[in-house]
């Protein structure tokens, strides 16, 4: 498989079903991936059990509040700095670059700086969807070191960093965040290919390119036949509670059910990604299950930070990658993390 032109709208729909509302809104970064495309050609897709056991793998994604990421644009130039700074640090070149979050504008923006690089795109991500805090990756759940990390920014500037682990690495990071003014694209537990057959989500990028094709063919039926999901509720937003707060946006989305939904109402509680969906007090998907917000008319995934009241939606769940379910993803990224007094079940118990 590869990315290019006329696949690469089908991709950025798949990444924002995935994304959870977080991630990073997918325009800017379609239009940047598009033209990249146009001048440097199509991006091959890569298995990763086809490259050698000891193939440099750069797992790249942008960190920062996605309601920043609206206003202040990439240059495009940004997974080419961090190429450089990594292949300066290992004394070697890297054969390869990784969607660290498939979900979103992150799961987009790689295949711009992959086409721009000429290299390939492995075909796995480090989350299968979007997460709030960069420590929530399936590199961290099979121990791969944090360090060392990289970041950049639209104007070229570079910071190298060793965190002691990916707790240190979260912390890091949103200090970055805010001294380059709300976001900045980075690249940390890098590894090799042996490493990222047994650590990685596999299969990911050619999903998200299925979920938008099949999107794109039927609608919400579509994307719950192509994800195993689940229809939550269908209705109108009557509320929006949103605020942004160290590095995130943080607050609840409410939807009164219409139609055969009349009468109902859910509570979306999201931090930059949407966690916990809640009819009256009743949990009905919570984190790492994903939960996405669609528009009723196109079936497209709406951001967290463009929802709007007023708008008629369908709020959906999916169930999430099966390392998030083990003992050690749930210490990493279940209900606990989040604060939340639910226990995780999973979606097919609470669906029923």
């Amino acid at each position: 498989m590869r990315l290019d032109l006329g696949n690469l709208d089908d991709h950025a729909r798949g990444c924002a079903i995935l994304g959870t509302g977080g991630g990073g809104d997918t325009y800017a970064s379609v239009l940047a991936a598009r033209t990249a495309l146009a001048e440097y050609g199509p991006v091959e897709v890569a298995d990763v059990g086809a490259l050698a056991d000891d193939a440099l793998i750069l797992p790249v994604a942008g960190w920062g509040a996605p309601t920043v990421g609206i206003e202040k644009l990439a240059s495009g130039e940004e997974g080419v700095t961090l190429v450089r700074m990594a292949e300066r640090w290992f004394g070697r070149p890297v054969e390869a670059l990784m969607i660290g979050e498939i979900g979103g504008g992150n799961g987009v923006d790689p295949v711009g700086w992959a086409a721009r690089l000429g290299l390939p795109l492995v075909d796995a991500d480090g989350m299968g969807r979007a997460f709030p805090e960069g420590d929530m990756a399936a590199m961290h759940v099979a121990g791969v070191a944090a360090a060392p990390a990289f970041f950049a920014d639209e104007r070229g500037n570079g910071v190298a960093a060793t965190p002691e682990d990916a707790a240190w690495l979260e912390r890091i990071a949103r200090a970055l965040v805010v001294a380059f003014g709300g976001s900045v694209a980075g690249a940390d537990h890098v590894m090799d290919a042996a490493t990222a057959r047994r650590a990685t989500v596999l299969g990911s990028v050619t999903l998200a390119t299925a979920i938008g094709a099949a999107l794109a063919a039927d609608g919400i039926e579509g994307v719950l036949g192509q994800t195993g999901g689940v229809r939550l509720l269908a209705g109108t937003v009557t509320d929006v509670e949103r605020r942004t707060t160290g590095g995130f946006a943080r607050g609840t989305v409410t939807v009164e059910g219409t139609g055969e939904d009349a009468g109902r109402r859910v509570v979306v509680h999201v931090q930059n990604e949407n966690l916990l969906a809640m009819e009256d007090d009743r949990p009905l998907a919570i984190v790492p299950d994903l939960i996405t917000i669609c528009d009723e008319g196109s079936a497209e995934a709406i951001p967290t930070e463009r929802i709007r009241y007023g708008q008629r939606v369908v709020v959906l769940a999916i169930p999430c990658a099966p390392i998030w379910r083990t003992d050690a993803g749930l210490r990493v990224a279940g209900p606990e993390r989040f604060g939340f007094a639910h226990p995780y079940r999973p979606l097919e118990e609470l669906a029923r």
